[in-house]
């Protein structure tokens, strides 16, 4: 705030909103750790509770009201906060962190069938039918029956009973007392419905509710109503979108390329027996048969009946391959860069858009994570959950300063009301002398798509992006047998 020459002593003025903020945003947002890393969450430090005792211990993160710390000798001790002193207090909060136990492989009970399944009827409007099982509610606009609808929602219980295990040990709760799905008799309604072109099941994360057509589920409409047609439709799409479903704080944390290739690694887990198989053998030939698959499908029929194990290695052995992007770039890449196929890493790879973009970003995706969780298994899983607790901290201080903004722009509305304040054509503001205009937020938010890359540093490690890049994509073909090529 400055004096104005062109005015009466008792009459002052403010410079621009914007230039006050453009001057000075950035230094809040170090501040408050945004776009850095934060204080150290894994070095020992020294714990002091409320009766003045010490101890050097790892934090390890939160679980329910006590702090999970790793003592010298190895011993996991869990502390209630309550006992800890102000600054421990003010640490943890300033170090969000969720404990959760250590993660090697896909526990023996992963892999188990479903255990008995009910569906009931709720009374619901006409031309509606709502079902329930343990976890989810599905409305649907033609009636199914509880018989075709207990097959259909073994799938969604089996999802989530699979990411009760799953790595990141990140679980989504339902809105209410159950997680929503829309099911559809065609897919005209499907789309009238918000349901994209092209698609067979989607999640609308804004409305928090899972869509999908009927008819793409392996059911069909005939003379005795609607029945199942078909028990080897593809069921990757619905598992991928539930995924997103069944991981709803991922979406905002983590940047698309981590969210799509999670997914996309849940989805290609087989489902044999009504089970999914998730031994590191069956996840590996789940995702050799995906690339496989992609080149079965272009077949002639005759071809196709000549297909097996044998004609599968070798194509997989060969130069036909769907070639996959750098995952140098993908390690890198921003949400708006998902979306254009470009990279701020490599410019030139946005000349790879016109073949396949999409299918070759996903599956490039999908493998990264494969080699964090399969291959790298416990070390790769801790820096995958780093990535998303960083990225996680982040955000929440991000959230703060856009309130910080939000509640200054409403000030500043209500301070120009005032009589004697009056907004020059420069943008300053002019005001009376015994008045003191709103205190404007020092910084500017960061850019989201870079801001939700914040967590890489954990994901690498110390290494550099194209270091960690070479090797994951040396360990991917060694592991798979798979002649992938990256470019």
């Amino acid at each position: 705030m400055s004096c104005d020459t062109g005015s009466t002593p008792s009459r002052r003025t403010t410079g621009t909103r914007t230039s006050r903020l453009a001057a000075a945003m950035l230094l809040a947002l170090t501040a408050a750790g945004i776009g850095q890393q934060g204080a150290s969450t894994t070095a020992a430090r020294e714990w002091t509770n409320t009766g003045g005792k010490t101890i050097a211990a790892e934090y390890l993160g939160i679980r329910g009201d006590d702090v999970a710390l790793k003592l010298p000798g190895g011993k996991i001790s869990f502390v209630p906060l309550a006992t800890l002193s102000t600054a421990d207090n003010a640490f943890v909060k300033a170090n969000r962190l969720d404990y959760h136990e250590r993660w090697q492989e896909w526990p023996a009970d992963a892999s188990q069938s479903m255990p008995v399944l009910t569906v009931e009827e709720e009374a619901s409007a006409a031309g509606t039918f709502t079902y329930t099982t343990k976890n989810f509610r599905f409305y649907c606009d033609v009636n199914l029956g509880p018989v075709l609808m207990k097959d259909l929602a073994r799938t969604f219980e089996l999802t989530l009973q699979l990411h009760e295990k799953s790595p990141f040990g990140v679980l989504a709760k339902p809105e209410k007392d159950r997680f929503e799905a829309k099911l559809f008799g065609t897919l005209a309604d499907y789309r009238r419905a918000g349901g994209p072109e092209n698609s067979a099941g989607v999640y609308l994360p804004a409305q928090k509710v899972f869509l999908a057509p009927l008819e793409l589920m392996g059911v069909q409409s005939g003379s005795a109503g609607y029945r199942k047609i078909s028990d080897e439709y593809d069921v990757s799409t619905v598992v991928h979108e539930l995924t997103h479903m069944l991981t709803h704080e991922m979406l905002d944390n983590l940047p698309v390329w981590m969210n799509e290739g999670y997914a996309e690694y849940i989805s290609s887990i087989p489902i044999q027996a009504k089970a999914f198989k998730t031994d590191k053998d069956k996840i590996r030939e789940g995702v050799r048969d995906l690339f496989a698959m992609s080149y079965f499908r272009s077949l002639s029929d005759k071809q196709k009946s000549a297909w097996g194990k044998e004609e599968r290695d070798k194509y997989l052995q060969s130069s036909d391959v769907l070639p996959l992007y750098r995952v140098v770039d993908v390690l890198q890449m921003t949400d708006e860069e998902w979306k254009t196929g470009s990279s701020g890493a490599n410019p030139g790879i946005r000349g790879m858009v016109t073949i396949n973009r999409m299918p070759r970003l996903y599956r490039t995706a999908h493998l990264i994570i494969y080699y964090f969780i399969q291959i790298e298994g416990e070390k790769g899983v801790t820096k995958l959950r780093k990535f998303l607790e960083e990225n996680r901290r982040n955000m929440d201080r991000y959230e703060q300063l856009r309130q910080e903004f939000d509640d200054y722009e409403k000030a500043m509305v209500a301070f120009k009301s005032l009589p004697g304040v009056k907004e020059l054509p420069d943008g300053r503001i002019q005001y009376p002398g015994h008045l003191t205009p709103p205190k404007a937020p020092t910084g500017t938010p960061p850019d989201l798509n870079s801001l939700k890359l914040g967590g890489l540093k954990a994901l690498l490690d110390g290494e550099t992006p194209v270091a960690v890049a070479d090797r994951i994509e040396a360990a991917l073909r060694k592991d798979l047998r798979i002649n992938l090529s990256f470019r």
